[in-house]
């Protein structure tokens, strides 16, 4: 029977519906007077469209200009700025399919552009152009348009979809390193335009990859992420037209949102150990809520048998007659934490792991995908658990997936991939806890020798490292996907429990050792809208550089061979030549190795909330999947790094602290989570949890019991809060998050003798994703009553759906010393928790 711990999380008290405060505002985007407007490009387009109309010019005329604004084509309406209630405008143009909005890059005249994506039939693109000519003539549009209105005074350019943006520039450069490689055939993935009638499009492009001698090999739609996708190959001279952008070939086909690299494997660097005790597996019982998504394990491993429930829905069992490293050590870091230093709490169900990729019989080459899209297994592996056709993992809740695609860094448009992990998030109450991914890049340095750089003290390398680091913050973004909003996405926190016996090897260095920050080769943020990505930091291990003279000046060359001879979180790994076995074990560096475990102590935290409280597994799954998407949130702090962050990347001003703290959240995003904070509360600490749903609208106020031994003393003390929800996608709207929450100011702060912390995120970045973490502290004496409140409020934004969302808030009330503010918080709620028996 499970444990509680000695002191659990406390219920928090059913809250007080209450009305939805309003204000804030958004910022104004720049608005275009009639006269203004038809000189910009949108303008003369639109008035070349109005006279080819007036003339009834052929419309497979204009269809056969790629650069035409024409009926059925992908169109882009760039605009400086957003355009609220636009979906429901878009509904009164018969004929006009509204795909999405993406953001744009600030320039220096609009700080938040935006682009809509259009399909109009003939009679949309003739009404587009009578309301633009409207507009034009008086300035005016009929009744019920005004949204037109404000998109045609904000409308900066019009154009088609074309190869340019079928191409990005960040795919461009990796499909060149594919081509380079010389081979019969490309594997790419085509991401289709998502219509309604999806045979048709779907049709169109499998027409045009067989004209140039091309072959689908799978093919996915999920409609709920907006996600339609062939796997495709094609050949040299096929993918050398996409790289060059030719219209004539499959860049230019209209059916074809995105051509993109196949989704590859990151390999993770790993050395085995000895010098370790021997162990076993645990005795894990009782049904799964935590999953893997991950390779083939080694599933008998003396460390793992027994621990995991094996599901191999694409057959890779037979396949993988390779080293089966990476899914050994997720399924490790998960069940035992870091095996150097294991965590006290253990696990005690088992967990529940699907194969998703296999190794080959080459050693040189990374465990891979099969011939599916990742998105598309995704969403199968998650459609047998919830429908039945695994019976035991019925109950899963967590699924982990440190399977970020080095091929798709983030680069403002959200990938299938992220895109599907949030309709199966939202659409079946899963936490997915996905690894950040890792950049194995150099850091280059170009005003220092390397003999200068060697001759620093440790202080100013980690300065000179940092500033080459920023250097390269486009080229080190977060990988797909771990942009998706409704997932956690963990970092790599540089730190682990082993010390190397030795003195370093020349030329290699601990660069960012005892500095709080990510590892060297950790991915950055932030996420889709500004969220804030990677939400926390878990220990990765502290990852080496080796000094690489260039020149006049050197490279930081995080390194990949015998990484983790220096450091490392311990993990089961199969035997090899060098240790035949059978209870091997390595050390793993990276983000992957962060996430798994990340998602082994979110396991913990629902077993010690089943043992604390009875009904707890009573819970909807998504409100209990919320709770531990709070949790791991809330368990994080900003570390030390935050000050040297500031202080190497700046702004120096004060003025400027907002985008200071946007330098800090890239990095370590809310920081670095602790266990202990999660799970446990202390004699000085109090946490309280509650979960709930609310409609558009709606808001809830929670009165926190407020300790009397925390007022009216002048002593350090904080209050701070955590909410976190799944909102649905919404892939055809102006705003793909459907639902917005927020936690509001406290009323009573100044009589709490607390204000808002600097050691945390902007309010204004806190707010931008589908977690929201806030800190308020001080050390003025608190004026509230004995058996006092709190009153904290949460509340939905308006928006237009109607139905309920989940929702979690948890909050932690604290005074480092004064051991009572655990039971006098205990003694005041109302559904106590079951507590240890004393032997």
């Amino acid at each position: 029977m499970a444990i509680p711990p000695k002191q659990p999380l406390l219920r928090l008290g059913a809250p007080v519906a209450i009305p939805r405060k309003t204000g804030g505002g958004v910022p104004r985007a720049r608005k275009l007077a009639p006269g203004e407007q038809a000189g910009t490009p949108a303008g003369q387009k639109l008035a070349g469209l109005a006279a080819q109309l007036d003339v009834n010019t052929p419309m497979l005329q204009l269809r056969a200009d790629p650069d035409a604004l024409a009926p059925e084509r992908l169109l882009v309406f760039e605009l400086t700025g957003g355009v609220m209630q636009f979906t429901e405008a878009v509904r009164l143009v018969p004929g006009l399919e509204f795909l999405g909005a993406e953001d744009l890059d600030e320039d220096e005249l609009d700080s938040d552009p935006v682009v809509y994506l259009m399909v109009p039939s003939e009679a949309a693109l003739r009404n587009i152009v009578t309301l633009w000519r409207g507009w034009q003539q008086n300035g005016t549009v009929p009744y019920r348009f005004s949204a037109w209105k404000t998109m045609l005074s904000q409308l900066r350019n019009i154009r088609p979809w074309g190869p340019q943006d079928r191409v990005t520039t960040a795919d461009h450069d990796i499909l060149v390193e594919e081509y380079a490689r010389d081979t019969a055939l490309y594997r790419v993935e085509v991401e289709l335009v998502f219509r309604r009638n999806g045979e048709v499009t779907e049709a169109e492009a499998r027409a045009a990859i067989l004209a140039v001698d091309g072959a689908v090999v799978s093919r996915s739609r999920i409609t709920g992420a907006g996600y339609h996708a062939l796997l495709a190959d094609l050949p040299g001279p096929a993918l050398a037209d996409v790289i060059a952008r030719n219209p004539a070939g499959l860049a230019g086909v209209e059916a074809v949102l995105q051509i993109r690299p196949q989704s590859i494997f990151q390999l993770v660097p790993s050395e085995e150990v000895d010098g370790l005790p021997a162990g076993g597996a645990p005795a894990l019982h009782g049904d799964p809520i935590a999953a893997i998504f991950d390779a083939v394990p080694l599933s008998q491993h003396p460390r793992l048998a027994g621990t995991l429930s094996i599901d191999d829905p694409f057959d890779l069992e037979g396949q993988a007659v390779g080293m089966r490293t990476h899914g050994t050590a997720m399924a490790s870091a998960v069940v035992h934490g870091d095996i150097n230093a294991a965590w006290g709490r253990p696990l005690e169900r088992r967990v529940h792991f699907v194969n998703m990729l296999y190794a080959t019989a080459d050693a040189a080459s990374p465990e891979r995908f099969p011939d599916l899209l990742p998105a598309d297994m995704f969403e199968r592996a998650v459609l047998a658990m919830r429908t039945g056709d695994v019976p035991t993992a019925r109950h899963v809740l967590i699924v982990n997936a440190s399977l970020g695609d080095a091929n798709k860094p983030f680069a403002g448009r959200l990938s299938g991939w992220a895109r599907v992990v949030d309709h199966l998030s939202a659409t079946y109450g899963i936490l997915f806890i996905i690894s950040a991914g890792n950049h194995h890049a150099p850091l280059e340095t170009l005003d220092m020798t390397a003999g200068a750089f060697e001759a620093l003290d440790p202080a100013e390398r980690v300065r000179v490292a940092l500033r080459a680091s920023a250097k390269q913050l486009t080229n080190r973004r977060i990988l797909a996907p771990a942009e998706a909003m409704n997932a956690i996405t963990v970092g790599a926190l540089h730190a682990d429990q082993f010390t190397y016996p030795n003195q370093l090897p020349a030329y290699n260095f601990d660069v960012w050792a005892d500095t709080g920050l990510c590892s060297v080769s950790s991915a950055l943020g932030p996420g889709h809208n500004g969220a804030t990505k990677p939400e926390i930091l878990a220990p990765g291990g502290r990852h080496h550089v080796r000094l690489s003279p260039q020149g006049d000046h050197h490279h930081l060359v995080p390194l990949t061979t015998n990484a983790a001879t220096f450091g490392g979180i311990a993990v089961a790994a199969p035997p090899s030549g060098t240790s035949p076995g059978p209870d091997v074990i390595a050390r793993s560096i990276g983000t992957s190795v962060a996430a798994a475990l990340a998602t082994g102590v979110a396991a913990r935290a629902h077993e010690a909330l089943e043992a604390a409280y009875a009904d707890f597994g009573a819970l909807p799954s998504a409100q209990r999947a919320c709770l531990l998407k709070t949790l791991l949130v809330h368990g994080a702090r900003w570390t030390n790094a935050r000050d040297l962050l500031i202080e190497v990347l700046g702004p120096p001003e004060g003025k400027y602290s907002y985008r200071q703290k946007d330098n800090v959240r890239r990095y370590i995003g809310y920081g670095a989570y602790d266990p202990e904070l999660i799970i446990n509360c202390a004699d000085d600490r109090a946490t309280l949890w509650a979960v709930g749903t609310l409609i558009a609208d709606q808001g809830r106020r929670f009165r926190i019991p407020w300790p009397a031994t925390m007022t009216a003393k002048a002593k350090p003390h904080g209050l701070s809060a955590t909410l976190a929800w799944f909102s649905p996608p919404r892939p055809g709207a102006v705003a793909y998050r459907a639902v917005r929450m927020k936690i509001v100011e406290p009323a009573q702060l100044g009589t709490a003798g607390i204000k808002a912390s600097g050691v945390q995120p902007d309010p204004k970045q806190a707010h931008k994703g589908t977690v929201v973490h806030r800190r308020w502290d001080g050390d003025k004496a608190a004026a509230i009553a004995a058996n006092g409140f709190v009153e904290l409020d949460v509340q939905r934004e308006a928006d237009d759906g109607d139905t309920p969302a989940n929702f979690a808030i948890v909050v932690t009330l604290e005074m480092p010393g004064e051991v009572e503010v655990y039971n006098q918080v205990l003694n005041r709620v109302a559904l106590k928790p079951q507590v240890p028996v004393a032997v």
